[in-house]
């Protein structure tokens, strides 16, 4: 009998140890916890730390990062000129805090597969399309405000917060590429040339100037202004001041 009962005092000590075990769960900083009831989504969500819940599987705890994540997705498209575009787009966002249990109910833990990724995708290739492929050259930084208006709206309604957005190597076809590096090559040849003609017009315009300037009258002024009343020892053909020399 005693014998008996010692067992039976083991026995609930160990389901006493399994009940605590159970029912604690350690949530880690940045994290939330979904608690499903034989998974049905209850509401409720745990905090950063130490909390209960019912043990032996009748409570389950998924836990989801809250802090500021990255996603990025290698995306292409065609421009409304129909070039071609690839891009590497990288997205920073997080879940907002109360609306887990609903991505968790909605979406699952899979959420950056079902949901981040393909909105990447189709969102680029739709602000894409809305350019020319010149105009994406120039206006990169309306392009990234477009993507990142369009992922806020279609993600936040899931709960998920579209915090910044960056479009990084950015490449066109091979071909469109070229076509831009030889235009931009043509463009810098006739800026070179048109400045070469500029400078040879000045210089032809200076040069006029300066025979305009220099005239028989002129050169007679400046050789009397220099003058030293002396004769030159050497005469020979010609006149000196209209002096006839011979």
């Amino acid at each position: 009998m005693k014998k008996h009962k010692t067992s039976i005092i083991i026995a609930g000590v160990i389901l006493l140890v399994v009940v605590l075990f159970t029912s604690v769960v350690t949530i880690g900083t940045g994290q939330v916890g979904v608690v499903t009831n034989y998974g049905r989504v209850t509401g409720r969500e745990l905090g950063e730390g130490l909390a209960m819940k019912m043990p032996l599987g009748i409570e389950s705890v998924s836990v989801y990062d809250i802090k500021v994540q990255k996603e990025t997705a290698a995306t292409a498209a065609a421009t409304k000129d129909l070039q071609d575009v690839t891009a590497e787009v990288v997205l920073n966002f997080h879940l907002n805090r109360g609306s887990v249990s609903k991505i968790h109910q909605e979406v699952g833990v899979l959420y950056q597969d079902k949901l981040i990724s393909p909105a990447l995708q189709e969102v680029f290739k739709s602000a894409a399309a809305k350019y020319n492929a010149g105009e994406l050259i120039t206006e990169r930084a309306s392009l990234k405000n477009d993507v990142f208006v369009q992922l806020k709206e279609r993600l936040e309604k899931y709960g998920i917060i579209v915090d910044d957005l960056s479009i990084i190597d950015f490449k066109f076809s091979e071909s469109f590429a070229k076509a831009i590096e030889d235009k931009q090559v043509a463009q810098q040849n006739a800026e070179r040339a048109k400045f070469n003609l500029d400078a040879a017009r000045t210089d032809a315009e200076a040069q006029k100037v300066q025979s305009a300037t220099l005239s028989d009258n002129y050169l007679k002024k400046q050789a009397i202004d220099k003058w030293d009343g002396k004769m030159p020892t050497y005469m020979g053909n010609g006149t000196v001041f209209n002096i006839p020399l011979q």
